[in-house]
């Protein structure tokens, strides 16, 4: 039986995994206006962005199905 306070428990859960995957999309788009604004060494800025890029992009995909999860749970239990 799924009671108000489980249910606020996973909004709760889930809302917080959003945030976290929206801090890691800030985080590449930061790194990419750094890259932009650093002039003086393109290629290694650009580099330096592929590398950060790469490690938020994996932490996001493994964070995707968590989301998903939750997500359709939650409309199962809403439903």
């Amino acid at each position: 039986m799924w009671t108000i306070a489980n249910l606020e428990k996973l909004d709760h859960k889930l809302h917080h995994l959003r945030r976290v995957e929206a801090s890691y999309r800030a985080a590449i788009r930061r790194a990419q206006q750094a890259m932009r604004e650093n002039t003086a060494d393109p290629v290694k800025a650009k580099k330096k962005f592929e590398k950060i890029r790469a490690k938020h992009e994996l932490k996001i995909a493994k964070l995707q199905p968590k989301v998903k999860q939750l997500t359709n749970l939650r409309a199962e239990r809403k439903g």
